[in-house]
């Protein structure tokens, strides 16, 4: 089994109009600074927080090992998913040009579905910002890329967000086999929700 679990196929007007949304992405505003999408530029300051391993070890997405070889890789596949309208990585700055957190989406448009991963520098965690920062791409997913589906994996053992996820209130929906860029594969824990979930979930927050 693989994400997203649920698969809905919608109508091609609605599918034509997520990849539209999904391209026009340029930004979007985060408690850490506004992120913007990633580009080949960008190669040394994402090589830099790629290799820390608090932010890329529980990341399936990243592939690993990590060299400067590995990350321009991701960043121009992500580049091509968003030419596709099927995904894109934002990342956010400080005044010295390295990264304070980045996230990783993915985009099903055909199933109205969407994934997205990221990290945040470890100077940077428990301080709420990604707690604060997850709830805006929630947001954002759902209302600026018009996403019905929201997907969420975690590693078996990544205590931290699973906690997480968990208190958001989203469903578990078991497991399945998260594959990474490279065909490493691992076991995840997958969860998801609609849209709908989400404005019952916020109210309550």
């Amino acid at each position: 089994m693989s994400i997203p679990v649920t698969r809905e196929i919608v109508s091609p007007k609605t599918e034509d109009k997520i990849r539209d949304r999904v391209r026009k992405v340029t930004e979007f505003q985060r408690p850490d600074g506004n992120a913007r999408i990633v580009t080949e530029d960008d190669l040394d300051a994402m090589y830099e927080f790629f290799t820390l391993p608090d932010v890329s070890d529980p990341i399936y997405t990243v592939e690993k090992p990590v060299t400067k070889d590995s990350v321009l890789r991701h960043i121009r596949r992500k580049a091509e998913a968003q030419t596709k309208g099927e995904g894109f990585m934002l990342a956010s700055f400080d005044e010295a040009g390295s990264v304070t957190g980045y996230f990783d989406f993915t985009i099903w448009p055909n199933w109205s579905a969407a994934e997205f991963g990221g990290a945040t520098h470890p100077d940077q965690q428990s301080s709420g910002r990604g707690r604060d920062g997850i709830f805006r791409s929630i947001d954002f997913v759902f209302e600026t890329l018009g996403v019905h589906r929201l997907c969420f994996t975690a590693a078996q053992n990544n205590i931290r967000s699973i906690k997480l996820i968990d208190a958001m209130g989203m469903t578990r929906m078991g497991e399945v086999t998260s594959k990474g860029p490279n065909g490493q594969t691992r076991q995840s824990l997958v969860w998801e929700m609609t849209a709908d979930d989400w404005k019952h979930i916020r109210m309550r927050m």
